[in-house]
């Protein structure tokens, strides 16, 4: 079945639904047809078998009379001869010949038209039909068959006698299908407009989508899989309309990031430029500083995009969570001792943990998380790192004192250029980009990383790595 192209999707279900009633409407006449054939026409040959094997006694019993079979080819003409006056001479009143051999065969008057007569040698005696085409019982006189008493196939009979009455069934079982045709057409056309109308919203949907208007949302309606798919675009939708703002406000952020340390270098050299400030080794340390910040600043840009474009590299391989965060650890105890904080390493597992892992990146990782550490709490004040192993993962906890955070920046803290509000001070603030790259490399690792309040009163993160 083809469909026309350029039809809309309400159409094609009218469509689909009235061309399978009109199939079903073909195939119920089949089966009406053959339903009909096979039953009446088995039914009537069962009959006639019975009739004919009195058919055939009763003419045994008239040739052991006459000893001949001419007394019934006589009667038999005399039959045919009157149908045929009566077909010349409709208007006359013919009387029908006297045949009273051929009444007694006959069981009933319907078997007249049909009667055949065959010889011992299966010749046609009545009838013009071959011995082979019609229904037949021999005819046995003192053990010995003298003839066939036949009948014409009821096939023939039905084709002749019943047509009419077939043709009446057809026309009335067309005249109801078209009449449920119709009715199924009137409630078919409104199912179908009801059915497309989610398609139709979805279409309306994603062209406003494309056209940029990602605040597009679609009304849900019932839980079936058109449902599915309008909550399905609805959430793209959302999921658009939020990186649309987050692209903005990173483009923005960056900007901002940049600006400032821009903003000194051109100030400074233009001091340099008019005099104000004299070249020297303090002013060009100064100018070198801010280069250093611009360039790690660009550095943290650069990471984050490959890894969000999948072209960030790990080298994979078996690494000892213990050897790694130990050895951070006592990167880290000179600057920690310098700030007056307590830097304290606890691992509750006695034998080493092991996962697949890039050991650059997770000492990258974990130096990042104790930097963060080492500029936000105040002193005196402590960090506890903790590791452990829970359900086939590795546990990884950093505790640490005053201050803390709120609960809703506490949500926001691995966000790009996020600060809270006690941070966002240069002089102790670093660039809004160290945990961002910290959930990176966690999440390169098909880790989790999370926030919560420390014990200690400031900031606790969460980490967990999949083991071998």
């Amino acid at each position: 079945m083809t469909i026309p192209k350029g039809l809309k999707i309400r159409h094609k279900i009218f469509l689909v639904f009235i061309l399978s009633n009109v199939l079903l409407i073909v195939s119920m006449w089949q089966v009406f047809q053959w339903s009909f054939d096979k039953g009446f026409v088995s039914y009537a040959t069962e009959r006639d078998r019975d009739f004919l094997e009195q058919m055939a006694s009763r003419t045994a019993n008239l040739y052991v009379y006459y000893d001949d079979w001419y007394f019934l080819v006589q009667e038999s003409r005399m039959e045919g001869d009157w149908h045929q006056a009566k077909l010349e001479n409709l208007r006359d009143l013919i009387p029908p010949p006297s045949t009273p051999n051929l009444d007694l065969i006959y069981p009933s008057q319907y078997y007249r038209q049909r009667f055949l007569l065959f010889d011992n040698e299966k010749k046609p005696i009545i009838g013009e039909i071959t011995f082979n085409d019609a229904e037949t019982h021999s005819i046995i006189v003192n053990k010995k068959i003298v003839g066939y008493v036949g009948l014409r196939s009821i096939r023939e009979l039905v084709q002749d006698q019943t047509l009419r009455f077939v043709r009446q069934q057809g026309e009335a079982f067309l005249l109801i299908s078209a009449f449920m045709l119709a009715i199924a057409a009137l409630l078919t056309w409104p199912l179908a407009q009801w059915l497309s109308r989610p398609l139709c919203s979805m279409q309306r949907a994603t062209q406003k989508l494309a056209e940029g208007k990602f605040d597009t949302r679609i009304e849900v309606k019932g839980s079936d899989e058109l449902a599915d798919l309008s909550r399905n675009l609805n959430n793209l939708a959302s999921t658009l309309e939020h990186t649309r703002e987050a692209r903005k406000r990173w483009v923005a952020d960056t900007a901002h990031e940049l600006r400032t340390p821009v903003a000194i270098l051109r100030g400074e050299i233009e001091a340099m430029q008019d005099g104000i400030i004299k070249v020297s080794p303090d002013s060009l340390a100064s100018l070198q500083q801010e280069t250093l910040h611009i360039a790690r600043l660009i550095d943290d840009l650069n990471q984050l995009s490959m890894h969000d474009t999948g072209s960030l590299n790990y080298e994979m391989e078996d690494v000892s969570l213990n050897d790694i965060i130990e050895q951070t650890v006592q990167s880290m105890a000179l600057p920690f001792k310098e700030a007056d904080l307590e830097l304290e390493f606890e691992n509750s597992q006695k034998h080493p943990i092991v996962m697949t892992g890039d050991t650059d990146r997770l000492h990258q990782l974990f130096a990042n998380l104790m930097n963060n550490s080492l500029k936000y709490t105040n002193a005196p004040g402590k960090l506890k790192v903790l590791l452990s192993k829970h359900n086939k993962k590795a546990v990884i906890l950093l505790e640490d004192s005053a201050p803390g955070v709120s609960e809703e920046d506490k949500d926001k803290i691995f966000e790009q250029f996020y600060r809270v509000e006690n941070s966002r001070n240069r002089a102790t603030g670093g660039r809004g980009l160290g945990l961002t790259i910290c959930s990176s490399i966690v999440d390169g690792h098909q880790g989790t990383i999370g926030a919560y309040h420390s014990p200690d009163g400031g900031l606790g993160i969460r980490i967990e790595f999949p083991l071998n």
